[in-house]
């Protein structure tokens, strides 16, 4: 392009760190935002979102954190890359004050943000903020929850043990006539498994295989489960089920 004498725009440079993002490549990411600065197009918003978005997915909070600040003004797209990037490696307490500064503006959080929020408190054990949140988030923004929130609410509870709050949460999204996905009946099976629970681990099973029968991960898993606990009879009954319903495990896949 350069060489055709062509220059880069806004455009140009914002589809070229989403490029970097997506692979993730920091060095060429790094090259671009030099050519951004000599070109004078960091003072546009899209732009420096970009760059935001590009060092929080190469896993750099701090360059992300420098870009963010040296921003002119935000959009909710600002935010959201932040709070979502210190959601996604594990600074759980950065995303939350994050959010608490975004809600100081006149920014208007949106599902996208409330994503980042609940993953963090997922990952920090934070309970009740998580269910503070939750709440905040219908009540206070009037967000109809998606899927991706309820997996995060189900996910919270049941990764630290709560596995009868997880189920009552479940019951009352029913009750609701909302129809659980595949992937929140998922995130309760994979928390049976840790903490052991056998008797709600099959039934969060059979809720998957009913929406996803031919899902062979649950099948093994709770093939798994069962030998776990000496129910050796029922571990090959499910794998008998498999056999008759022709689902295969998926093979693994190598580079090399």
């Amino acid at each position: 392009m350069k060489e055709s004498g062509f220059s880069p725009d806004e455009a140009t440079f914002t589809s070229i760190l989403t490029i970097c993002s997506n692979l993730p490549s920091l060095d060429v990411g790094k090259q671009s935002h030099a050519q951004v600065v000599k070109s004078g197009l960091n003072h546009f918003t899209a732009v420096s979102n970009a760059l935001v978005t590009m060092y929080e997915r190469c896993g750099n909070m701090h360059s992300s954190l420098l870009e963010f600040f040296s921003m002119p003004s935000h959009d909710v797209i600002s935010w959201n890359s932040v709070i979502c990037g210190f959601a996604h490696h594990g600074y759980a307490e950065k995303a939350l004050e994050m959010f608490e500064r975004m809600r100081l503006t006149d920014i208007k959080p949106n599902h996208i943000t409330f994503i980042g929020v609940l993953s963090a408190c997922s990952h920090a054990g934070l309970v009740d903020q998580g269910k503070y949140y939750f709440d905040y988030m219908k009540c206070k923004c009037s967000l109809e929850p998606t899927t991706e929130h309820y997996t995060c609410i189900v996910d919270l509870l049941g990764r630290f043990g709560l596995i009868d709050e997880a189920i009552s949460f479940l019951n009352q999204i029913r009750a609701d006539g909302i129809e659980v996905p595949a992937s929140v009946w998922g995130a309760l099976f994979g928390a049976c498994r840790i903490h052991n629970n056998i008797e709600v681990g099959v039934i969060a099973a059979e809720r998957v295989l009913e929406i996803e029968p031919h899902n062979s991960g649950v099948y093994l898993i709770l093939a798994e489960m069962y030998l776990s606990c000496g129910r050796r009879e029922d571990a090959e009954s499910i794998r008998a089920r498999m056999e008759e319903k022709g689902v295969r495990k998926q093979q693994g896949r190598s580079w090399v």
